[in-house]
């Protein structure tokens, strides 16, 4: 029977959410206070290093947890990925609440003269604890930013073409697809992976972040496959991850990656 009732369950709710879009409204959040935030040295050190090089302002009215977790993604863009465009195109794929835009848009947005930034979340209605849904949580993380938009819809309907490309913990296993309360019509990993490689510009770059050794390994089992070449980064860490798993790391290049048809 594997996931049947699981995944009949997750359809019929899936249909619900996306009918009946419940949401307060106005997200809030109380804002960092950077005096007590950090706790250890090292990541007041990193902190500081980030500061000098980036306009942090926009990360400051977000609360401790998100913004720690924006510094923990912008310290790895930093690391990972190099951008001199003037005009970039960048899309978050499975965005959730979109609560690290403002890291995406701070790197990104650094030495453009234009940006466009999109989200987008299949399950963009689902509704979180505090009884704000997805969407009307992005506002919040968004609203300050120009050319900035969270988008509510299926990525394998999405086309068009990108200079970056970030993807946060793909669903490539059934197991944690079916737990998010997502239908199995949905999982396509290799599918959706051969669309964001067609979505990417001949010079663009896809970052893809997985969780576990487990999924790092059926990620590049997934591009050997479609015999995309991919820069294997490794495991990323730095001293402001919030996550309890570790976190994987790979690049692709259109101009170094040839797929499989």
């Amino acid at each position: 029977m594997g996931y049947f009732f699981d995944d009949l369950k997750n359809s019929f709710d899936f249909f619900l959410r996306n009918m009946i879009t419940i949401s307060r409204k106005n997200y809030t959040e109380k804002g960092v206070n950077t005096e007590k935030v950090f706790n250890c040295d090292e990541q007041k050190k990193l902190y500081s290093l980030l500061k000098e090089k980036y306009d942090l302002s926009p990360l400051y009215k977000y609360n401790d947890i998100n913004f720690l977790t924006n510094l923990y993604f912008l310290d790895i863009f930093d690391k990972y990925i190099f951008t001199e465009k003037r005009d970039v195109s960048v899309l978050d794929i499975g965005s959730k609440n979109w609560n690290y835009a403002g890291s995406e848009y701070i790197f990104f947005g650094k030495n453009a003269d234009e940006l466009c930034l999109n989200g987008i979340e299949l399950d963009a209605y689902r509704l979180c604890t505090n009884l704000y849904n997805r969407y009307e949580i992005s506002k919040f993380y968004t609203k300050e930013f120009k050319n900035t938009n969270y988008i509510a819809g299926d990525f394998m309907t999405h086309n068009r073409q990108y200079d970056y490309i970030i993807w946060f913990l793909p669903f490539i296993t059934e197991y944690p697809h079916i737990r998010w309360g997502l239908p199995l019509k949905y999982f396509k990993p290799e599918e959706m992976l051969k669309h964001a490689f067609k979505l990417l510009n001949d010079d663009g770059e896809l970052l893809i972040i997985n969780q576990g050794e487990k999924e790092y390994k059926i990620q590049k089992e997934l591009y050997r496959g479609l015999n995309i070449s991919y820069q294997d980064i490794g495991e990323v860490t730095n001293v402001f991850s919030p996550f309890k798993n570790k976190r994987f790391c790979t690049i692709v290049k259109p101009s170094r990656a040839k797929p499989r048809t």
